[in-house]
């Protein structure tokens, strides 16, 4: 029997790739093409979720297909907001690569960081779309890891952009970001007190929290503006979230299903914590169509539009392949034979 030999790629191997954003974004914008086509395989993520110090902690499950990109592959990934109190990352996993012709694994790797380069695109590709051409402010609520991935992301995709506020519950983040974002961005980065400083008034709105605090106020989301979060629309009010005039998500049955699952879910202290306030707006499109022009983005300079990706795993897929690809130019990684 032929052996089998799978690369293994660890996180600074994946690191070590230096995938940049318009490499990340190029993969991602095939994803959507193809979901927006129709030529995918996908199922709403299946999970567990081990309570431990937070009831929204989760383990997924994200396998997915693309059939004209040729990649296949699945996702084991964890969230775990609190691990910072434990000096651990916040999103561990392993992605597994398998060949679409055999089904034989070629890689697994670690996906915590590519999750970060994943969802940074998704949300700078359609902050990109939906954003009004003249926009220059950006409001940016939660400065970790995932706020971090997606300043940098949002700075390429928008280059116009002349003013950044951050705003975070801890300070040292906050000033860690700004001196990141330094490097690479010539405006003005201003460091938020509150949440109103931080959003009232802003052109482009995205929020990197743990969904533990709805911030947004329907007051601070003037006429124009676009908004993404990505935990869900955890941290708008329900007021802030159903004043949008277009609603758009990656995936409606996957937006579907966290709004069921989570309609009885609540926090440590027993109050509601649906993935929408509110309830799931009435869904305008999907990222892919818009990428596509299947849909247009805004019809009007003062539609208030929000968009709440919940993460494909069809992004993942093309972004694995992307790395996988890329580590075997390079020989990076270890081999391990599996037959």
């Amino acid at each position: 029997m032929k052996p089998i030999e799978v690369r293994l790629l660890s996180r600074s191997d994946v690191l070590s790739l230096d995938l940049t954003p318009s490499q990340v974004v190029e993969a991602i914008e095939r994803a959507l093409a193809e979901h927006a086509a129709g030529t995918f395989e996908m199922h709403p993520k299946i999970g567990v979720h081990p309570t431990g110090t937070d009831p929204a902690n989760f383990i997924h499950a994200m396998p997915a297909y693309l059939k004209q990109l040729g990649a296949c592959g699945l996702k084991w990934v964890a969230g775990f907001a609190r691990n910072y109190q434990h000096d651990l990352p916040n999103v561990t996993g392993l992605q597994v690569c398998n060949d679409t012709a055999t089904g034989i694994p070629l890689a697994v790797m670690e996906c915590g960081y590519l999750t970060g380069l994943r969802t940074a695109a998704v949300s700078s590709i359609i902050a990109r779309e939906c954003a009004l051409p003249e926009a220059r402010t950006l409001a940016l609520a939660g400065c970790g890891f995932e706020g971090t991935m997606h300043l940098r992301f949002l700075v390429d995709q928008i280059p116009g952009l002349r003013e950044i506020r951050l705003r975070d519950i801890r300070p040292a983040a906050m000033q860690t970001l700004k001196e990141q974002a330094g490097q690479y961005f010539s405006g003005e980065i201003r460091i938020c007190e509150d949440n109103r400083t931080c959003f009232a008034g802003a052109d482009i709105i995205c929020t990197c929290t743990n969904g533990d605090e709805q911030l947004l106020q329907p007051d601070w989301f003037r006429q124009g503006a676009f908004a993404v979060g990505i935990e869900g629309g955890c941290a708008f009010t329900a007021e802030a979230l159903h004043s949008a005039d277009k609603f758009i998500v990656d995936d409606i049955p996957l937006a579907e299903y966290f709004d069921r699952i989570s309609r009885d879910r609540v926090t440590e202290d027993g109050k509601p914590d649906p993935e929408f306030p509110g309830g799931l707006p009435e869904v305008y499109a999907t990222i892919g169509e818009v990428v596509t022009r299947r849909k247009p983005a805004r019809t009007s300079a003062t539609e208030r539009i929000v968009a709440i990706p919940i993460g494909m795993a069809i992004c993942d897929v093309a972004l694995g392949q992307l790395a996988w690809t890329k580590a075997a130019e390079r020989g990076t990684g270890q081999m391990f034979r599996l037959t």
